[in-house]
């Protein structure tokens, strides 16, 4: 085994890949507080296989997809990634190759012809291939429109192995409970695989009608498993709604309040919410709308905070000080051990202004500097009190346990905090408003929890 892949296959493992993602794997699960997936029984053990999940969340997207995968997953992604050189040999290490957009250039779309015969190599190699359909990010829980590459690589891959064997399509339903920051859920589905062999036949008979046959298809196999709220005019009120109601309708079916069960009850909500606004009851729609804006309009903080103060707001509202106490103290070693990193990270973050991508920095960002901040802090330490290897090793590994692993539980505690502190300022009789306004509105939308 090389310890790089070889330029003209990049979809062979290397030493370099192997140990790159059983370190980013170990990151990964520090990163998340809860990590789940579904549907490993419907990813092919052999063939070509083509890996379409939705796109929300940057980088995040792909490590979901590939992290746990037995073959490497190569990726197409998008071409201004790759203007500096050494980023491009970087990028290409990790499996990425480019695909040019209309804003690159008329001119360099021309150059996707070579990246499209790559990418059906890497098919008829038997390799695993993941593109994002829809083309690019969006911070909206909705599937937006697919585009045409991945089927023009798909059945093109399929006319060049023929009919000994077939080239086959998973759809990937990512969700995430907060897209920025450390420390919330990651729900992954794979569904059911689509062989493409089934619409080689439309694509011999007209290429736009395979492809779009494909593409209705795969969008239909893709709303499935995410949550899809096509609703632009109450896109916010449905989303928050559906957070707001969960608890309340994990509690009715008696279902676990888990990662999992928190997607499926927010997904369900959100679709019957969204078939109540299309054709409403206007006195109901009226009164819920009522109580959900005493509610959100109270919330502090932006709508991704808005939202993570939905899940379970009754528990929060009802929290004790003494409990906001106890966690302060159990984080302050983690908030004090990481604030420079910290600070530096939201430095580098504000410089780009695209919300969607801080995650991925912050990702890579801890990946890279945490691990040598507790280092050089050991090594300090160890100078200082003249420790042995083993002692200064112990320290090292208390710094992970303690620091890394509460480090994920700020964001979300800082949140929380954040609602305590304004609920003090406020009139006394606010946190009782709240929590009646949220009594009235699982009332009046009791008829969306029957199963």
């Amino acid at each position: 085994m090389f310890f790089f892949s070889s330029k003209k296959t990049i979809e062979r493992s290397s030493l370099f890949y192997i140990l790159l993602r059983f370190y980013t794997r170990i990151c990964f699960r520090c990163f998340y507080r809860n990590i789940y997936y579904t549907g490993w029984e419907n990813i092919p053990k052999n063939g070509p296989v083509i890996f379409a999940p939705n796109h929300q969340n940057a980088l995040m997207d792909a490590l979901a997809v590939l992290l746990w995968q037995k073959k490497p997953v190569v990726f197409l992604a998008r071409a201004d990634m790759f203007k500096k050189k050494f980023i491009g040999h970087l990028l290409r290490l990790v499996k990425i190759m480019p695909v040019y957009r209309m804003k690159d250039g008329y001119s360099k779309l021309t150059k996707n012809e070579q990246q499209f015969k790559e990418a059906s190599c890497v098919l008829i190699n038997n390799g695993y291939l993941c593109l994002m359909p829809e083309g690019g990010q969006d911070g909206h829980r909705r599937l937006r429109p697919l585009v045409k590459g991945i089927f023009r690589i798909a059945f093109e891959a399929q006319l060049a192995v023929g009919k000994s064997r077939d080239v086959q399509i998973v759809p990937v339903g990512i969700d995430y409970s907060e897209y920025e920051h450390a420390g919330s859920d990651l729900v992954v589905h794979f569904g059911e695989t689509m062989l493409v062999s089934d619409y080689i036949g439309f694509y011999e008979q007209d290429p736009v009608l395979g492809i779009n046959t494909l593409r209705d298809h795969l969008t239909g196999r893709m709303k499935s498993l995410i949550i899809d709220i096509q609703n632009t005019e109450y896109y916010e009120e449905i989303y928050a709604l559906s957070r707001l109601l969960s608890p309340a309708y994990i509690r009715a079916l008696a279902l676990k309040n888990s990662a999992i069960d928190r997607f499926k009850a927010c997904r369900r909500l959100s679709g019957r919410l969204e078939k109540f606004f299309e054709n409403p009851e206007k006195q109901k729609q009226s009164a819920i709308l009522k109580e959900f804006y005493n509610i959100y309009e109270v919330l502090p903080g932006t709508q991704e905070e808005k939202y993570c103060l939905s899940d379970d707001l009754r528990k929060k509202l009802k929290r004790k000080t003494a409990q906001y106490l106890f966690a302060a103290l159990a984080l302050t070693p983690a908030y004090l051990i990481n604030w420079p990193v910290r600070k530096i990270i939201q430095a580098i973050i504000k410089l780009d202004k695209d919300p969607q991508m801080h995650s991925s920095y912050r990702f890579v960002l801890y990946a890279l500097m945490l691990p040598l901040w507790y280092i050089t802090l050991s090594l300090l330490l160890a100078l200082s009190f003249k420790w042995c290897l083993i002692k200064t090793s112990i320290f090292f590994l208390v710094l992970l346990l303690v620091a890394c692993f509460g480090e994920r539980f700020i964001p979300a505690f800082s949140l929380e905090l954040r609602l305590w502190r304004f609920l003090q300022k406020q009139p006394s009789d606010l946190r009782a408003r709240l929590i009646s306004a949220l009594d009235k509105l699982e009332d009046l939308c009791r008829d969306f929890f029957v199963a």
